[in-house]
């Protein structure tokens, strides 16, 4: 997770640094700014609209240490949708309250608060009524399991129905394990639902639709491919197998192509990480790929597209190498349960 954090007083400026220091031990990647000179945090240059553009643009979470007000004045002219925008949190400057202000659930900000607040020794104030009052959160829940939101603005209504003590259905064309949320029923009558599925099923009045992330998509492709060939070849084999781009959990290649421009403007794209393997990892994979000796020449293995979408997922192959002019691609699908 790409972290932002902007602080405005020298105060606040230490706490930002001891925050970065204690975030990027826990694996994070956190990046300080300061509005005065401090070693290990970079001086926030920039006026805080055009910083705060940056980061939106660049950052999974930004977190504000300083007034609330600043904040919301910071990202307002930026903010559109809540599966899009990231999370965003305020800090007080003495770090004792932690306070998520945008993207609680889906852009993790909730979490991130708490985490932080148990960094910091601090307190986490939450304020989604959902969290507040111990109810099932269907999209913090969606993002959990890995799906795709697929109509945002039922969120409202799934959560609304649980808040009132009404019984929202579930209809899910996968395997169902665990025990249900309070208010959350098997069953297709309810006038408020969800639907798990990989197609668009509108089972109730009002549906929530929610589309597993069961595939990755393997790349191998020339040097320089442009990214408008690649797109509309991807797109192509997605369409004559039935695949939506939103089940696509992420996207997997050989090392030598870590920096493809194309394939990384893929992955930018479409908000889904992108993984690359060395040709040993590839090779050592078990099962029955395809061949080419061309490719084993160039890379140091006889295929890249189907190893690598099977090495990412540890899922079986769908769609075997499919290429066209210098670009190949696979697909490799792994089973996906709807656990509670």
């Amino acid at each position: 997770m790409r972290i932002t954090l902007a602080a405005f007083t020298k105060q606040g400026g230490r706490l930002c640094l001891n925050l970065k220091q204690k975030l990027n031990t826990q694996g994070y990647n956190a990046e300080g700014y300061c509005k005065y000179h401090l070693d290990g945090v970079e001086v926030l240059k920039d006026d805080l609209e055009e910083f705060t553009k940056n980061a939106f643009g660049a950052s999974d979470a930004i977190v504000f240490i300083g007034a609330a007000g600043i904040a919301v004045r910071a990202i307002a002219p930026f903010v559109t949708s809540k599966d899009c925008d990231p999370a965003v949190l305020v800090i007080d400057e003495r770090g004792k309250y932690v306070i998520p202000i945008l993207s609680g659930h889906i852009g993790g900000a909730n979490e991130l608060a708490s985490i932080i607040a148990k960094v910091l020794n601090a307190q986490a104030v939450i304020t989604t009524a959902t969290d507040i009052n111990g109810r099932f959160a269907a999209d913090s829940w969606a993002v959990n399991a890995g799906c795709h939101i697929m109509n945002i603005n039922m969120i409202k209504k799934v959560s609304a129905a649980i808040l009132n003590g009404e019984k929202v259905g579930l209809h899910s064309d996968f395997p169902i394990e665990g025990s249900l949320p309070d208010n959350v029923i098997i069953s297709d009558s309810e006038k408020v639902g969800i639907c798990i599925s990989d197609s668009s099923k509108p089972i109730f009045s009002e549906t929530l639709q929610l589309m597993p992330k069961q595939y990755v998509l393997g790349i191998g492709c020339r040097r320089n491919t442009k990214y408008s060939e690649l797109l509309n070849f991807v797109n192509f084999i997605l369409d004559i197998n039935g695949i939506s781009p939103y089940a696509i959990e992420a996207i997997a290649s050989i090392d030598l192509k870590s920096n493809e421009n194309a394939i990384c403007s893929l992955s930018t794209d479409w908000k889904i990480p992108f993984y690359t393997y060395s040709a040993n990892e590839l090779a050592e994979l078990p099962g029955d790929f395809s061949k080419s000796g061309f490719v084993k020449e160039i890379t140091g293995v006889d295929n890249v597209c189907e190893r690598a979408a099977v090495k990412a997922n540890s899922g079986r192959l769908v769609v075997p190498k499919c290429s066209w002019d210098g670009i190949t691609a696979a697909l490799s699908k792994r089973d996906w349960r709807c656990r509670f």
